[in-house]
Parts: C-alpha cells; sequence; structure tokens
C-alpha cells in the first residue's frame, strides 16, 4: 500500500463518512446563527421585502442593552439555569437515592409516576398548572385564598421555574438511577462490614461514583434551561410587567408579538447574545469535567 492510498484510508475516508453529518450541522446550527448575527446589525421589522436595506452598525445591541427588559430577562436566565442545573439535579438525585436504597415494593411505578410528565407537551403541561394557580384555581381552594400566584412581580417566575422542575426531574432521575445500578454490590457490602452509616456509604462511595452522571445531568439541564419557552409563555406570558421575560419570550416579544415592537433586528441580537451565553457556559462546564477527570 503506498503512501496515497495510506492517507486515503486514514484521513480521505473518515471525513467523508463525516460528511452527511458535518452538513447537515452547517445548515440546522450554523447557517442560523450567521443569519442572526448578520440580521442584528440591521433595522427590519418584519415587512420590508428587502431584508438587508437599513444597516444600522450595532444600534440592535446598544439598544438592547439600555432596555430594562433585557436585564430582567438576564436575571430570570441566570435563575432558571441555576436552578434547573442545580436544584433540578440535587432532587432527583436524591429521589433516585431514596428509591434505589429504599427497598420499595413499586418502585418501578414510583419512577414511571416521577418520569410520565416528561412525555406530557409543555404546553398542556402549563395550561393544567396555570387553572392550578390561579386565583381561584386549586392551590387557592385548598388555602382557603386568593393570592395571586402568576400575577405577583417577585413571584411569578418562581412559579414557571417551579413547573419546569416538576416536568422535568424524571428525565434526570431515571439517568440517575441507571447509573446507581452500575455499582458495585460487593463495595456496598464492603461498606456494611466496616460499619459505614448509610450516610458514609452516600457521600464517600455512592456521590464520587454517580460524579460522571451528575456532570451530565447538570450539562444537560443547563442547555435545557436556555431553552425554556413553552412553559414561560403560557403561563405567564413573561408578565406580569415583563417581569418573568426569559431570553427566548423577549426574543419572540421584540421580533414575533403581535403586541411587540417589530424589531427582527433587535431579537436578532439578542439571539445571539443567548449563543454567545450558551456557549460560555458550555466551555466553563468542559473544563470543569476535565479538572474533575471524567
Amino acid at each position: 500500500m503506498n503512501r496515497f492510498q495510506k492517507f486515503h484510508q486514514s484521513v480521505v475516508v473518515p471525513y467523508l463518512w463525516l460528511m452527511p453529518a458535518l452538513i447537515f450541522l452547517l445548515v440546522i446550527v450554523f447557517l442560523p446563527v450567521a443569519v442572526s448575527l448578520i440580521l442584528s446589525f440591521y433595522r427590519f421589522t418584519g415587512y420590508e421585502l428587502n431584508i438587508f436595506n437599513k444597516f444600522v452598525g450595532i444600534y440592535n445591541f446598544k439598544f438592547l442593552f439600555h432596555q430594562r427588559y433585557f436585564w430582567i430577562s438576564l436575571r430570570n436566565t441566570f435563575y432558571f439555569v441555576g436552578s434547573m442545573t442545580f436544584i433540578q439535579t440535587t432532587i432527583s438525585l436524591f429521589l433516585a437515592i431514596i428509591i434505589f436504597f429504599g427497598n420499595f415494593k413499586y418502585s418501578s411505578l414510583i419512577r414511571m409516576l416521577i418520569f410520565f410528565p416528561g412525555v406530557l407537551a409543555p404546553v398542556s403541561v402549563s395550561l393544567a398548572w396555570r387553572k392550578i394557580l390561579e386565583q381561584d384555581g386549586l392551590i387557592n381552594q385548598i388555602l382557603h385564598t386568593s393570592y395571586p400566584w402568576l400575577s405577583n412581580v417577585n413571584l411569578a417566575i418562581w412559579c414557571v421555574i417551579f413547573v419546569n422542575i416538576w416536568q422535568w426531574v424524571g428525565y434526570n432521575l431515571v439517568i440517575f438511577y441507571a447509573g446507581l445500578e452500575g455499582i458495585n454490590k460487593e463495595l456496598l457490602e464492603a461498606a456494611d462490614i466496616d460499619g459505614a452509616n448509610w450516610t458514609q456509604k452516600i457521600f464517600k462511595i455512592v456521590i464520587p461514583f454517580l460524579r460522571p452522571t451528575i456532570f451530565l445531568n447538570a450539562l444537560l439541564n443547563l442547555i435545557g434551561s436556555f431553552r425554556a419557552f413553552d412553559i414561560v409563555y403560557v403561563l405567564t406570558g413573561g408578565g406580569p410587567a415583563h417581569n418573568s421575560e426569559v431570553f427566548t419570550t423577549l426574543m419572540y416579544y421584540y421580533s414575533f408579538a403581535p403586541n411587540g415592537p417589530s424589531k427582527m433586528g433587535v431579537g436578532a441580537a439578542l439571539a445571539f447574545v443567548m449563543f454567545l451565553a450558551i456557549i460560555a457556559f458550555g466551555i466553563v462546564r468542559i473544563k470543569l469535567l476535565k479538572e474533575q477527570k471524567v
């Protein structure tokens, strides 16, 4: 076999096999990002025939950064990121450990019930919870009050986060449970012989063993938190007074909402800011994974 044939088999052929996936990635991911970045430098309302007609430079970014709504959506997006990355991951890990070591008779049924909301459409879940959280809804009937859960400026975003965690915690639980089944039972038995209590086994054996799974779930939740739209939009519509806006709903408001300003250039600028934020968080997570030697 000559040098050309070796080069062809070791370099050219693998890239030929990867070419369909690379083309798909280019069209689905990088092309929209490029178009969004270009559009962010133009003033476009969605009604002009020529998209790239009015070049405004960085005006859309300056306009965006001077809007109070942007900083509210940034704060709420960080609330989502923190809640899903830490709170949802912790709750699902705790539930998985309880179910796995609890030796419940119907553990499969319990896991199925917790996982079930995840197979429902987010819009359906949001509509159901909106009825529950309304002033004359089920929660207030039980509490004999008429508290405005979704109309409270400070509480609305946390109601949305609660519903989001309620729906998706089952996915993390299933992944953690699969990881727990990979633990060497002899290791746990040896810990029992050495007199280790339940807490010591969890923090000295189980948690270190599940470290790769914990980082995986945290990374999945991190990515998912930036994509939150339907639950926020259906539950609160970004209100009251835009105080539950996140990046995705604010992007919709500026670009497509009937009551919005029809500033698609500003929406594109916000989309690019969100893309950079996801990249930044992704890089941090990858570095943490490498440091943990996962």
